[in-house]
């Protein structure tokens, strides 16, 4: 009977010791946030491309309606959009062209550009590029 004494005391006191399962407490406060800020990285970070595709598309409608590709501003605008529509549905693209020059803006909504969509919730965001090429007269 004494060891089984002996023994119930030793519990409480290694009990308090141990520290097994400390860190688990610690993940379960932690790993949410680091996913949140994941998620935030992620969508940015595509925003950033759509944004990057955009322009590279605009640049390009803006040189083939310098070169003689397209016959006016509403051939070229509807080029562009169609090329932007692949990765952002709601785009608008609009194509001005002057004496000297030829301006096309699109506009982007980051609802389209967002993967996970924290942005999204937390703003609307509308993603507007532009781009200005010279007529070759």
């Amino acid at each position: 009977m004494s060891v089984f004494k002996a023994f119930s005391r030793l519990i409480p006191a290694r009990f308090l010791r141990e520290n097994d399962g400390t860190i688990t407490v610690e993940a379960v406060l932690w790993v949410p946030i680091y996913l949140i800020f994941f998620a935030f990285i992620v969508d940015v970070s595509n925003i950033f491309h759509g944004q990057a595709k955009a322009i590279r598309m605009a640049y390009d409608g803006n040189r083939q309606a310098s070169l003689g590709t397209f016959a006016d501003a509403d051939a070229t605008q509807a080029a562009i959009l169609a090329r932007v529509q692949s990765f952002s549905p709601n785009a608008k693209v609009t194509t001005v062209f002057d004496s000297e020059s030829i301006s096309t803006v699109v506009v982007l909504p980051s609802n389209d550009l967002a993967i996970i969509g924290t942005i999204s919730t937390i703003m609307n965001l509308d993603v507007t590029v532009s781009s200005v090429h010279m007529r070759d007269v």
